[in-house]
């Protein structure tokens, strides 16, 4: 294989520029519906109490950081969850 290559390295530049032409006019091509939009948190705030119950969770650590999170430009949307010991905050573009 490599004799020939040797042999025909026209041939052998040939074949590499069709399958490079080829290969940019397939992408340049695709369509964009098959990367649909996807909105995906920006930013995720994690906060960690053991042993405090979901209530105290909400009023003490979750209030206070979605205020914080409204104050921001380019945070369109906040949803929080409150857990038991756990708070979670993603806010959104």
């Amino acid at each position: 294989m490599a004799s020939f290559a040797i042999r025909n390295p026209y041939l052998i530049l040939v074949l590499c520029l069709i399958c490079a032409l080829v290969g940019g006019a397939s992408v340049v091509r695709m369509p964009v519906d098959l990367f649909p939009p996807s909105h995906i948190p920006v930013v995720v705030v994690a906060t960690f109490y053991s042993g405090m119950p979901p209530e105290q969770i909400e009023s003490n650590i979750t209030g206070r950081f979605e205020r914080f999170f409204t104050l921001a430009s380019s945070v369109d949307h906040v949803q929080s969850r409150s857990l038991a010991g756990v708070s979670l905050i993603p806010g959104c573009r």
